[in-house]
């Protein structure tokens, strides 16, 4: 670009902004309505308010009611999450284990790895899983290959099992 062309930008986005001013500040186009309509009342409202929520299956709830649902609702996560505490207390082994066919294409990345497990719900934390295998020297040693593994097992299993 020359020096020409830029000076010739410049102005033009001088003058535009000159024009935008000179219209938000001196013209009424940018009105602001401040009252309600007379010929629209309260009855008016209230009626389309309750056709709209009839039409779309809604319910309307005054602020008490539905902070009142809302302890409802605390109350019974809180009760479901004691539950499954006791749950696992009485039956350890009951704890949902599941067992996954994992496929490693060759040429595959340890990071692709990692996302892989973490998508399929093998591991928590992909990150954590490339730091072990880095800090192993292991990150190269990757095998490709179809691999059973189970959700119960630990990071190291899993890692020694397809490197």
């Amino acid at each position: 670009m020359t020096k020409k062309m830029l000076q010739g930008i410049a102005i033009g986005i001088f003058v535009t902004t000159l024009f935008f001013a000179y219209n938000f500040y001196y013209t009424n186009s940018f009105t602001i309505i401040k009252e309600v309509p007379t010929e629209l009342n309260g009855d008016l409202l209230e009626q389309e308010i309750e056709h709209y929520l009839q039409s779309n299956d809604l319910v309307a709830v005054d602020k008490k009611g539905y902070e009142e649902l809302l302890s409802k609702v605390d109350e019974i996560e809180e009760v479901e999450d004691e539950e499954k505490v006791i749950e696992q207390e009485e039956d350890p082994q009951k704890i949902s284990t599941k067992e996954v066919s994992f496929i490693i294409e060759p040429g595959t990345s340890s990071g692709t790895v990692g996302l892989m497990l973490e998508e399929k719900g093998l591991i928590n934390d992909r990150n954590q899983f490339e730091n072990f295998l880095i800090d192993a020297g292991l990150e190269t040693k990757i095998k490709a290959g179809e691999y059973q593994l189970s959700t119960d097992m630990s990071l190291d299993e899993i890692i020694r099992q397809i490197t």
